[in-house]
């Protein structure tokens, strides 16, 4: 049976904070640096990354994860809905 919480370990946590660092610091020179389209498009990938952080923070909250996978999982949502609201409102 899979089990997503056992994936929570340093390894895969560095890579995944890494992977969250790059989609952030794109999205925020798309909000900076490019046309309309392009940041409504950033925004809806901005808005689906926040409902995959979301979900991965519960897993992590409610499979007793390492401090360090929660605190990334609860700090990746807001940092991308505060995302996807600039792209789209911007």
């Amino acid at each position: 049976m899979f089990r997503p919480e056992t994936t929570l370990n340093g390894r895969a946590l560095r890579r995944e904070a890494i992977q969250l660092g790059v989609i952030a610091v794109a999205s925020l020179a798309v909000l900076v640096f490019a046309g309309r389209i392009v940041q409504v498009i950033a925004g809806v990938v901005d808005g689906f990354v926040f409902v995959m952080t979301s979900i991965a923070a519960v897993v992590a909250w409610r499979g007793g994860g390492r401090g360090a996978s929660i605190a990334l999982y609860a700090a990746a949502p807001a940092v991308f809905l505060t995302l996807a609201l600039a792209n789209f409102l911007a």
